[in-house]
């Protein structure tokens, strides 16, 4: 069955992979991989392997190394306006001859043309893989300007199978697909596939998804959360070589090593982040902590902004000059000191400490620099 995957791959008539796709493009795709692998975590999915740029844009397997199923998606942005049946197909759009007023007919397209548009590229990768259940979907930030049988319109809807098209389009599409099947192949099964509309924005995409990835940290594991940002990033950073063009792959050990990213994968990373203590997390304690023994609002305000840039410096390597030389001092002055019941003595203490010492520096930068080093080490004692 995976070396079906591999087939498919190099057939340039059932895959659609590498296409034309500015930054944006390639950012919404990763982005929606993540928010998608999201998605089936939350669901309790048993397993699964998602290919970039194998088969189609974005391929999911329900195992890595024995799979039943597979999903193919496109997953393209689009800057302006919807698609229409004719970007979608690349066929003319027919008559609904249920209606009394008749627009006048479009000279016809060829049926062919069907094989060239987005939506026959994923039926013909979906007919190449015979011995594995496959699916299809389109997924665009925009909408699908399509009627429905129902009368509805595919753009006010979430996800639709094609099946649920008005009929004057599925039997027009229906007819394409089925004269560019070979001579041995099924007949096209509109309800194997979907069209999608998901709410990622292409100009903030990585913001979306660190907000989808903070929300499954806080039910999961709260002390986290505040680190979904980094951990986006992190993967965002895994996933762009996978989709990048390399040598032609002749086996699934390949594909999956040049671009698969696994749930086994996840799980590892997301391990990997709950052994990581969240200092944000602890130093927002520590400062209700201070606020409630007696530190003005205003001053932990000024403290908070302080750590903010301190860290700010420290993630982009351009500390200031005396960073260095106050943390160390932090770190020789707290193995000296013994944590009490509450934070006040020991805060006046370091602060006393470090104005002596750096007396040209502000004291609400000394305290910061102080609570973070008292932090780091409650945390992570060695």
């Amino acid at each position: 069955m995976l070396d079906e995957v591999v087939l498919a791959m190099n057939n340039s008539d059932a895959s659609e992979s590498g296409g034309k796709h500015n930054q944006k493009g390639i950012e919404f795709q990763k982005n929606w991989a993540i928010v998608k692998m999201f998605s089936l975590k939350e669901k309790d999915t048993p397993d699964f392997l998602v290919l970039f740029e194998v088969v189609q844009d974005i391929a999911i397997l329900d195992s890595p190394n024995t799979p039943s199923t597979i999903e193919v998606f496109q997953v393209k942005k689009k800057d302006r306006m919807e698609w229409t049946w004719t970007m979608l197909t690349n066929l003319h759009t027919p008559n609904d001859p249920s209606k009394k007023i008749k627009v006048k007919q479009k000279k016809p397209k060829p049926l062919s043309g069907i094989s060239d548009s987005p939506l026959g590229k994923i039926f013909a990768s979906l007919a190449s893989l015979k011995s594995l259940e496959a699916s299809g979907c389109f997924i665009s930030n925009a909408g699908c300007n399509l009627e429905l049988s129902s009368g509805g319109n595919v753009a006010t809807s979430t996800a639709i199978a094609l099946s649920e098209l008005a009929p004057h389009l599925a039997d027009l599409l229906q007819a394409a697909l089925d004269s560019v099947q070979t001579p041995s192949g099924m007949k096209a099964d509109l309800s194997r596939v979907l069209i999608e509309k998901v709410n990622i924005p292409v100009d903030d995409a990585q913001t979306y998804t660190i907000g989808v990835v903070h929300n499954y940290l806080h039910k999961v594991s709260p002390p986290h959360a505040g680190q979904a940002r980094s951990f986006v990033e992190s993967l965002l950073a895994k996933l762009a070589p996978l989709g990048a063009k390399t040598a032609k792959t002749t086996t699934i050990e390949e594909i999956k090593s040049r671009h698969g990213y696994s749930l086994e994968q996840l799980n590892a990373a997301l391990s990997d982040l709950h052994k990581t203590p969240d200092i944000e997390f602890y130093l927002n304690s520590w400062l209700d902590q201070l606020k409630n023994e007696g530190i003005e609002f205003w001053k932990i305000t000024q403290i908070r902004a302080s750590i903010t840039a301190i860290l700010s410096r420290k993630i982009f390597g351009s500390p200031l000059p005396d960073d260095v030389d106050i943390s160390m001092c932090c770190d020789a002055l707290l193995k000296n000191e013994q944590f009490e019941a509450r934070l006040m003595p020991i805060f006046e203490r370091g602060t006393k400490h470090l104005r002596e010492k750096f007396p040209a520096t502000k004291e609400v930068e000394l305290q910061a620099h102080f609570l973070l080093k008292a932090v780091e080490q409650c945390v992570d004692p060695s």
